[in-house]
């Protein structure tokens, strides 16, 4: 149970993380008790995870992006959610053969809505990425600028630098 409420609590603060929650809302999310809430937000809290914040009489918590442990638990639960995206779609192993093809010259590979979404470095240029029919390929910037977009995207490569660029 331990690590299943961690990753429960990570991956609910990280589908908006403008959003500030409270504990009392992390608890009510998550259909668990307000005790056990708070019980894995310190412990994430004292792991460098989340960050807490007083509010008048409330503690609200978000996601520290600047600690490598926060980058490596976002890591596994974009794994998690890979797998099973790949479980769930008869041509996942075409797209995947695909992006290992040009996974040099790229950051992140995302699907959402079967469009596959590659973040390129600035000025990348002379790679063909014609392989992808439903495509879109744009920069770190570019991607930024509509982040809430590409929120509920499955990350396929590159979850590390996803979130990376998202401090």
């Amino acid at each position: 149970m331990d690590n299943t409420l961690k990753h429960r609590i990570i991956e609910l603060v990280s589908r908006d993380i403008s959003e500030q929650h409270s504990i009392a809302d992390i608890a009510k999310k998550l259909s668990v008790a307000y005790s056990h809430a708070h019980t894995f937000v310190k412990k994430l809290v004292s792991e460098d995870v989340l960050k807490i914040k007083k509010i008048g009489n409330v503690s609200v918590c978000s996601l520290n992006l600047k600690s490598q442990m926060t980058l490596a638990y976002l890591s596994l639960i974009e794994a998690r959610k890979t797998r099973e995206w790949l479980a769930k779609n008869p041509h996942a192993d075409k797209i995947i053969e695909k992006i290992d093809l040009v996974r040099d010259s790229i950051h992140v590979a995302m699907i959402k809505n079967n469009n596959v979404i590659l973040i390129v470095p600035e000025h990348t240029t002379g790679v063909d990425f014609s392989a992808f029919r439903n495509r879109s390929v744009m920069t770190s910037v570019q991607m930024l600028r509509n982040k809430k977009m590409y929120a509920d995207a499955v990350i396929l490569h590159g979850a590390e630098k996803y979130w990376s660029m998202m401090r």
